[in-house]
């Protein structure tokens, strides 16, 4: 089997004329989740299974301002942190229709059934859409 050989020279001028295009795209890279996340303030955040939800109350700079509602604690820390934190977390924007579906999901299906509630639920989507 034949083993590859680079020649230094080579990675060196690949290292310096790509190195700063990849610098911008890690730059651009850096200010999407920003773009994502929508960071504005009223916005609701939380992860699926609805055991943590958080309100960004305001942006200062690179300082995120936040509520975390199921403590009743507001908080900051710096938005690269924070993202990074909830992209291990999993959490995601919460639009206020999937608050309010959640919620009926949570106090209708005990009384009339998951399959009847799905039905609503649906029903409810075909109309809001």
């Amino acid at each position: 089997m034949k083993t590859f050989q680079y020649d230094p020279r080579i990675l060196a001028h690949a290292i310096h004329s790509s190195g700063p295009r990849l610098l911008e795209i890690v730059e651009a890279a850096r200010a999407k989740p920003l773009i994502r996340y929508n960071l504005r303030p009223g916005r609701l955040f939380g992860n699926i299974k609805g055991n943590e939800r958080y309100k960004i109350l305001e942006l200062s700079g690179n300082t995120v301002f936040f509520k975390d509602v199921t403590k009743d604690k507001v908080d900051y820390v710096n938005v690269d942190k924070l993202l990074e934190l909830w992209n291990l977390k999993g959490i995601v924007e919460i639009s206020p229709i999937d608050e309010i579906i959640n919620t009926l999901k949570k106090y209708l299906t005990p009384f009339l059934g998951g399959l009847l509630v799905s039905g609503l639920i649906s029903w409810l989507m075909k109309k809001l859409g």
